[in-house]
């Protein structure tokens, strides 16, 4: 759906790693009619690639179990182990990238067409490999606070963390816009934050803020940023 059509603002999410945090949120995207991208690293599970944030133990999903309660989202790259590509050879980029491609293909029945940057990090011999790959957007973490659209979608940046200190703020600026243009309040983090900082409350009250809109367009960052 090419929502400029018919919207001239879009709210997405971003979350990465598919952890068991993933579940809990997925629920409150669901309950405030909400839609975004989790991406995933197929070629870990429940216990490998777990990690401490915190006195959290966060835990990856075993995402054969939980393909079903994705349903509705888009599911998109993050490298098959979570690897920093720029360390990683031409060849090992395009195993990393091109088999959890492969996996979650096979896993959700759907084929990928876009990533976020395991570390946030990438250069343009990365950009190549994601090119060839056939991805045609790749998310960044650098904030920009800002709501435009943006040319390069393999070098694509959020607007924020869902953490930003200025996150209710941004919400009141772009809601109460007018705008002429398409504009884009795009939201990223990872779940596992809003257990180990308890802020599990603080994104339902944002959630209820954004959400509800008649000339809010909400979809997933496939939806948004490709309008297919």
């Amino acid at each position: 759906m090419d929502w400029k059509k018919q919207y001239r603002k879009a709210i997405t999410f971003s979350y990465d790693d598919g952890i068991e945090q993933d579940l809990p949120l997925l629920q409150i995207l669901r309950d405030y009619g909400l839609k975004g991208t989790f991406n995933l690293n197929t070629g870990l599970d429940y216990n490998h690639g777990t990690w401490q944030y915190g006195d959290l133990c966060v835990h990856r999903l075993n995402l054969e179990e939980h393909k079903k309660d994705y349903a509705g989202q888009e599911i998109a790259v993050h490298g098959r182990l979570h690897q920093n590509l720029t360390e990683l050879s031409v060849a090992e980029i395009q195993e990393e990238l091109g088999q959890d491609a492969a996996e979650i293909t096979r896993i959700f029945g759907t084929r990928p067409v876009g990533m976020a940057y395991a570390y946030g990090v990438y250069q343009e011999r990365v950009l190549e490999e994601v090119r060839k790959l056939g991805l045609r957007y790749g998310r960044g973490v650098v904030s920009t606070h800002r709501f435009d659209l943006q040319a390069d979608l393999l070098q694509f940046q959020p607007t924020c963390h869902h953490d930003d200190p200025q996150l209710f703020q941004l919400a009141e600026q772009f809601l109460n816009s007018d705008p002429t243009e398409p504009q884009i309040f795009y939201i990223w983090g990872h779940s596992y934050e809003l257990e180990g900082k308890n802020h599990w409350d603080y994104l339902k009250r944002f959630c209820e803020k954004i959400s509800g809109r008649e000339d809010v367009f909400y979809g997933t960052n496939r939806e948004v940023l490709l309008g297919v």
